[in-house]
């Protein structure tokens, strides 16, 4: 599957759940203060499943 073929709102979805998941290894390794520090989109739907995604990612 190509990335590049989906339409633009599944490539961002897909960004933004890579972002906050990349984000809270960070956060584990010490390296970062707060996931939430990544949260770089003033989308507010985008936010919102950013967030979201970062506390799917604490919990797994």
């Amino acid at each position: 599957m190509n990335l590049s073929d989906l339409p633009e709102e599944e490539q961002a979805l897909i960004e933004t759940d890579k972002a906050p998941a990349y984000a809270v290894w960070k956060e584990l390794k010490g390296d970062h203060v707060k996931a939430e520090e990544d949260l770089n989109t003033s989308n507010e739907p985008l936010q919102a499943f950013f967030l979201n995604a970062v506390k799917k990612y604490r919990n797994k």
